[in-house]
C-alpha cells in the first residue's frame, strides 16, 4: 500500500475523501475531490468513471487514516494497486497548509 504526505496533492490528482457527511459537512478540501462514503465505494465502478485508463493514482482521503487504508484495500483487492492513502487525512492536510473549508 502507498502512502502520500496531503502536500503532494495538486490540481489535477484524483483525490477520494471517504468520510461520511456530518465530517465532510464540517470541513474538506478547497481543491477538487470526489466524495463517496466509505461504505458505499465500489471500486470497479469509481475506476471506470473516474479514472477509466487507470494511469493515475487515486489518493484516498479520511479524518486521519485509518478508514482510508481500509478503502485502500479494497481497491487493490479488486485489482487496481495504483492508490494511495493520504497520511493523517484532513487533519494532516490542513496542518500541513492545505485549504480546508470549514463549516
Amino acid at each position: 500500500m502507498r502512502f502520500v504526505k496531503p502536500e503532494s496533492l495538486k490540481n489535477g490528482a484524483i483525490i477520494l475523501d471517504v468520510r461520511g457527511e456530518e465530517e465532510y459537512a464540517h470541513e474538506r478540501l478547497a481543491m477538487p475531490h470526489i466524495v463517496i462514503r466509505a461504505d458505499k465505494v465500489n471500486p470497479d465502478k469509481f475506476m471506470a468513471e473516474y479514472n477509466p485508463k487507470g494511469d493515475k493514482v487515486v489518493n484516498i482521503l479520511c479524518t486521519s487514516g485509518g478508514v482510508a487504508s481500509e478503502v485502500a484495500e479494497k481497491f487493490e483487492e479488486a485489482g487496481y494497486p495504483n492508490v494511495a492513502v493520504v497520511v493523517g487525512g484532513i487533519i494532516e492536510a490542513e496542518y500541513e497548509g492545505l485549504k480546508v473549508l470549514k463549516n
